[in-house]
């Protein structure tokens, strides 16, 4: 299996130009965060994505990460079929269940204490509708009666789902119902124990996982050819993102420098066994595609061909 690699702009808003570079330049999909109520500027996911669907014509969509158990599954899944529908089928739903900022629950009225339950029955909800035919669901917080949805998604078996976290909660959440495994925050060592992780509690739930499953991972990387500015341009922009300090976990979550380094740093994923990357480059508003073009000419061909880790 090939390695695929996305870029995503992390819920900032984007040119029409800059969000075309992503295709244009050879990259695999475009994907957006996801945050309703934070404590910085941050676009609306689904909006987003339907913008960016219109600006292009070929690469995958997605949320990289959907908070879930914000939204009613009825309403998530409405919304991913049309999408799915309208860009030719051409979504990936990647989820999580959110918690690190609580205002956000507290903004939509959703109990923090509920968010693993109705993840996963959201995930279960949206699959039966996603079939085209009528059901009937009775879980701990969802109950739907004789309900059903048309148009189905344009893809065969509905929406790719990947199922994103950093404990095993998630984990197992992907092992069952998930088509893929989406980490960040993670350094390649502990991605690797991850897949392996996913790979066990999907055989002890008597699944076998297909050959296509994804092992994803989020990457931030800072591409500058001096090495001490790259680092310092990446802490200053996750303190920004992530609204705490990370001097101390810059080199432990980043990759930066100049691209033979860069192209290095994400390597070490792909032996660790992942077969998709979704990079967030840290990189000047104005000088996005500029950036973006010295990713595809000097980091993507060191990739291409690699084969991953094995896992399955």
């Amino acid at each position: 299996m090939s390695v695929g690699v996305g870029i995503t702009c992390g819920g900032d808003l984007w040119e029409p130009d800059q969000i075309r570079a992503v295709e244009e330049l050879g990259f695999d999909s475009f994907w957006t965060g996801e945050h309703i109520i934070y404590h910085r500027p941050i676009l609306e996911a689904v909006t987003t994505l339907t913008y960016a669907a219109t600006l292009t014509s070929r690469i995958k969509i997605g949320p990289a990460t959907l908070i879930l158990p914000l939204r009613h599954p009825t309403i998530t899944a409405k919304q991913f079929s049309t999408m799915d529908v309208l860009s030719g089928g051409r979504m990936i739903l990647t989820v999580g269940v959110g918690g690190d900022y609580p205002r956000e629950f507290a903004g939509c009225e959703i109990p923090i204490n509920e968010r693993g339950r109705r993840a996963t029955e959201t995930i279960e909800i949206m699959r039966k509708y996603w079939k085209g035919e009528r059901f009937s669901y009775e879980g701990k917080i969802f109950h739907l009666e004789d309900v059903d949805m048309l148009p189905k998604p344009v893809q065969p078996n509905g929406i790719p789902i990947w199922v994103a976290g950093r404990q095993e909660g998630p984990m197992k959440r992907a092992a069952r119902l998930g088509d893929g495994w989406h980490p960040y925050m993670y350094t390649p060592e502990r991605c690797r124990d991850s897949f392996f992780k996913v790979k066990e509690f999907a055989e002890e739930a008597g699944r076998d996982l297909p050959s296509n499953y994804t092992f994803a991972c989020f990457i931030y990387t800072a591409l500058y050819d001096d090495i001490t500015d790259a680092r310092k341009r990446a802490v200053a922009e996750l303190k920004y993102r992530y609204g705490q300090e990370f001097d101390h976990l810059v080199d432990k979550y980043c990759g930066y420098g100049p691209p033979t380094r860069i192209a290095e740093y994400l390597q070490k994923y792909i032996e660790a066994g992942a077969n998709y990357l979704i990079l967030a480059p840290i990189m000047p508003p104005e000088d996005r595609r500029s950036h973006l073009e010295r990713y595809a000419e000097q980091v993507l061909p060191v990739l291409e061909g690699m084969e991953p880790g094995k896992v399955l």
